[in-house]
C-alpha cells in the first residue's frame, strides 16, 4: 500500500489536544494543501484564516455558547492549539462541497505528520447573526461572506479507536454487479 493510502486509511478525528503548539512550517504546508484543493468552477472564493490565538478562541467560543447553549468550555474547540476557518462567499452555492475538500486536503497533510485534526461546524449557523459577524469582520472576514466551517488541528492526546466501517459499497457493471 502506497503512504498517501496508508495516510487516508490512519486518520481519525481527533478530540483531545496536547497544548503544544504545531511547528510553523507545518502550519504554512497544512494551509498550502487547503489552498490546493479543488473547488467549484475553479474560483477559489474561499479564504482561509489560521488562528492560534487562544484569546480570540476563548471569544469565538463564548459567541458559540450564547447563540448555541452549553458552556464556554464546550464550545473551546477541543483545547486544539490551532484553528482554520474556512470562510466563503455566501452567494456562493457549492461553499461546502469546497470546503470539504478543503478539509480533506489539510487533514490528511495533517496526518501525514502525525498532526489530529477534526471538523467543527459551531460557526456555520450562527454566521448571520450580527455579533458574530462584527467579531469575524474585526478578524478580516467580510460580511458578505460566511464561515463554512472550522478545523481543529493539534497533537493528538492518545491514541484514537477505530470505529467498524458500515457504510457500503456497491460496484456495478455491465452484468449489474461485480
Amino acid at each position: 500500500m502506497n503512504k498517501v493510502i496508508e495516510t487516508i486509511f490512519e486518520r481519525r478525528s481527533i478530540r483531545a489536544f496536547e497544548p503544544r503548539a504545531i511547528e510553523k512550517e507545518r502550519v504554512a504546508e497544512i494551509l498550502e494543501c487547503g489552498r490546493r484543493a479543488p473547488n467549484a468552477w475553479g474560483h477559489q472564493s474561499f479564504e482561509l484564516f489560521a488562528i492560534t490565538d487562544p484569546l480570540l478562541m476563548d471569544e469565538l467560543a463564548a459567541l458559540t455558547a450564547k447563540y448555541l447553549g452549553g458552556e464556554v468550555e464546550e464550545h473551546r474547540f477541543f483545547s486544539a492549539p490551532l484553528i482554520v476557518l474556512i470562510s466563503d462567499l455566501r452567494e456562493n452555492f457549492m461553499r461546502l462541497a469546497d470546503a470539504g475538500c478543503i478539509m480533506e486536503n489539510m487533514f490528511i497533510a495533517a496526518q501525514s505528520y502525525g498532526i489530529g485534526s477534526v471538523w467543527i461546524n459551531q460557526l456555520s449557523p450562527i454566521s448571520d447573526k450580527l455579533e458574530v459577524m462584527d467579531k469575524l469582520e474585526s478578524i478580516g472576514i467580510a460580511k458578505n461572506r460566511v464561515v463554512t466551517s472550522i478545523g481543529a488541528f493539534g497533537y493528538p492526546a492518545g491514541a484514537p479507536r477505530e470505529k467498524e466501517l458500515v457504510t457500503k459499497i456497491h460496484y456495478i457493471n455491465q452484468e449489474g454487479s461485480l
